[in-house]
């Protein structure tokens, strides 16, 4: 991922509830987890509405927030 991307990447919130996203880049995907939600990107481009979110599993959440210390 080019430079200018990762740093914007970092400005991003959830659309739903204004909190930040955590970047997975296994994944690709940009995490909610005050959402419970997970946002593919697609050719560095974050697709950030319901019609192209995931729901996040119970055992997502909490992968997430254990290794992010936030709830």
């Amino acid at each position: 991922m080019p430079k200018t991307a990762a740093v914007l990447i970092n400005m991003l919130v959830c659309p739903d509830t204004k909190s930040l996203l955590i970047y997975d880049k296994k994944a690709q995907e940009l995490i909610s987890i005050q959402g419970k939600k997970a946002y593919p990107i697609e050719q560095y481009c974050p697709l950030l509405s319901e019609h192209y979110c995931r729901n996040l599993s119970i055992d997502e959440v909490n992968k997430w927030q254990s290794s992010h210390h936030r709830k």
